[in-house]
C-alpha cells in the first residue's frame, strides 16, 4: 500500500511539471504569433517609397548611377555624399544684386540632387543689418515619410504636403540688401549649403545725403572727394539707424580690397583704395617690439597688429540719427573693437593717453638679425594682445607707423570722446597727432629715412629719439 501510494505521488508530480512547459511552450508561441502579425500589417500599410528620380543631363552633375545609390539612412555623414542644386531656367533664383521692387513676388525653382535620401531642404533670406521680422525668413520641406534623392522645389510631395517654392513669398521682405541661401540635410547630417545669392529690395520712395547730415565734416568731405556726386547718394531706410544705399551708386564706388587679417576683404570707396594701400604698405614693411614689465614682443610686422577686422563700408548714420556715419562713404575703417581701450566713450581718451604717454617708451631704430625695428620698452600693466602689445598701445601703433603715414585721422583724436578702433580719411576730428598737448606721436624719424649703410647695433643705453 505503501508503495503504491509512493508510486502515484512521483507520477502526480511528473504530470504537473509537464503542464508548466507545455504553459511556457504556448506562450511563447503565441507571442511568435503576434509579431508576426504586428510585422504583416505594418509592412502592407506603410508608405511605398521613392527611389532617385532620372538623373540630370549636365556630366558634371556627380550623382552615382542608378542602381548604385545608397537608400540607407547613415548616423553620420558618408563619406561620399554628393548634394547640388541645379537651377531652373524659367524660375531662377534672382541675379547677383538684382533690384526687385518692395513687396513684389518672385517665384525660384531649381532642383537637389542628393546621392542619400534627402531628410530636409530650406530657404533662408537674411536682410543686412535688420533681425525684425520677418528676419531670419526660413522656410522648409521634410521627408522623413519617404527616400527622396532627387527634389524640385515646385514639387508638393513633402511631408508639410505643399512645394518649397510656395512657401516663400517675396512680398514679405522688407527693403534691405537681401541673401538667400538653399540649403539641404541627408538623415543623419547637418544642413550643406547649396547655393546662395544677395539682391535688393527697393521701394518707390528714397531720401539724399545732403550738407546738414554733417554737423561739422562737409568741408573735409568734399576737400577729399572733390565733388558732391560722389558722396552725396540716394537712400532708404532699412532698420535704426542703417540705410541701403542706391545700388547704380554703390557699383559705381564701392569697391573690394584684401586686407588683414587673413586677406579679409575690405569694401572702401574707390578713392580711398590709394590711401588703404598706401598705409598696408608701411605697415607690412615696418617692425616693432614691444618689451619690458609684460614680457617681449620680440620683433614682429606692425601688420600684425591688426588681429580683427570690424568694417570699412556700411551704409548707416550715426546713433542720433541726425548725422551720417563716415562709414557710409567707405572712408573709415574699424580695427580691433573689442579691445576695451578701442570702444567708443570718454574714458578711453585717459586710459590711451596715460598709457601711450607715461607707460610705453620710445627708444628709437635699432636692429636684429639685419631688420631695423623700432624699440619700445612698457612699464604698465594692462593685458595683452594676441602678439603680447598692451591693447591701450596697439592702434596707437598702427597709427604711428602706417594711418597716419598715409594720410588718415584718428578718431582717439575726437573732441568728446575717443573712438580709438576707427581710422578715417573724410571727415574733421577735433585734435591732431603732432599736438604738443594732446597728441601722443612719437616717432619723427623712420627706417626708410636712414641711409642704407648705417647700422645701429641694440645696446643696453638705447638711442633716444629727440
Amino acid at each position: 500500500m505503501l508503495f503504491c501510494l509512493n508510486v502515484r505521488k512521483g507520477t502526480d508530480l511528473k504530470v504537473s511539471e509537464w503542464s508548466k512547459k507545455q504553459t511556457i511552450l504556448i506562450g511563447v508561441l503565441a507571442g511568435v504569433l503576434l509579431c508576426a502579425i504586428i510585422f504583416l500589417v505594418a509592412v502592407a500599410t506603410r508608405p511605398a517609397e521613392t527611389t532617385m528620380l532620372d538623373e540630370p543631363e549636365e556630366a558634371d552633375i556627380a550623382l552615382i548611377d542608378e542602381g548604385e545609390v545608397s537608400l540607407e539612412t547613415e548616423a553620420t555623414p558618408p563619406p561620399d555624399l554628393s548634394l547640388i542644386f541645379r537651377p531652373d531656367s524659367e524660375h531662377p533664383l534672382p541675379e547677383d544684386r538684382a533690384e526687385l521692387a518692395l513687396g513684389s513676388d518672385y517665384t525660384i525653382g531649381g532642383t537637389v540632387y542628393s546621392n542619400y535620401p534627402l531628410d530636409s531642404v530650406t530657404v533662408t533670406i537674411s536682410c543686412s543689418h535688420n533681425n525684425q521680422k520677418p528676419y531670419p525668413y526660413k522656410k522648409t520641406v521634410h521627408f522623413s515619410q519617404s527616400k527622396v534623392g532627387v527634389y524640385d522645389l515646385t514639387d508638393a510631395a513633402t511631408d508639410e504636403g505643399v512645394s518649397l517654392s510656395s512657401l516663400v513669398h517675396f512680398s514679405e521682405l522688407l527693403v534691405g540688401v537681401q541673401t538667400l541661401k538653399i540649403t539641404a540635410s541627408v538623415k543623419g547630417t547637418r544642413p550643406v549649403e547649396l547655393v546662395r545669392c544677395t539682391f535688393y529690395v527697393l521701394g518707390e520712395e528714397w531720401e539724399t545725403i545732403t550738407k546738414d547730415k554733417f554737423p561739422d565734416s562737409y568741408p573735409e568731405a568734399l576737400k577729399f572727394f572733390g565733388s558732391d556726386e560722389r558722396f552725396l547718394y540716394r537712400y532708404q531706410w532699412v532698420n535704426g539707424r542703417y540705410t541701403v544705399a542706391d545700388p547704380a551708386w554703390e557699383k559705381t564706388y564701392i569697391t573690394e580690397i584684401p586686407g588683414y587679417p587673413d586677406n579679409t576683404p575690405w569694401l572702401v570707396h574707390i578713392d580711398a583704395v590709394p590711401y588703404m594701400e598706401k598705409a598696408f604698405d608701411y605697415l607690412e614693411t615696418t617692425y616693432i617690439r614691444v618689451h619690458g614689465t609684460n614680457g617681449d614682443t620680440g620683433v614682429i610686422k606692425a601688420i600684425s597688429l591688426i588681429t580683427e577686422y570690424n568694417g570699412c563700408y556700411v551704409s548707416r548714420f550715426t546713433s542720433s540719427l541726425k548725422a551720417v556715419s563716415h562709414h557710409t562713404f567707405g572712408t573709415a575703417v574699424d580695427l580691433n573693437a573689442s579691445m576695451e581701450p578701442n570702444k567708443n566713450n570718454e574714458k578711453n581718451h585717459a586710459v590711451i593717453d596715460d598709457d601711450v604717454k607715461g607707460h610705453l617708451v620710445y627708444n628709437g631704430i635699432l636692429m636684429e638679425d639685419g631688420v631695423r625695428y623700432y624699440d619700445f620698452t612698457y612699464d604698465g600693466k594692462y593685458k595683452l594682445d594676441p602678439n603680447g602689445v598692451p591693447e591701450t598701445c596697439v592702434n596707437y601703433l598702427l597709427y604711428e607707423f602706417g594711418f597716419y603715414r598715409a594720410g588718415f585721422d584718428w578718431a582717439h583724436y575726437y573732441k568728446s570722446t575717443s573712438d580709438a578702433m576707427h581710422f578715417c580719411l573724410s571727415e574733421f576730428v577735433t585734435h591732431k597727432h603732432d599736438e604738443q598737448t594732446y597728441g601722443l606721436r612719437k616717432v619723427y624719424e623712420y627706417v626708410e629715412d636712414m641711409p642704407e649703410t648705417v647700422s645701429p647695433e641694440p645696446s643696453a643705453s638705447p638711442v633716444l629719439n629727440p
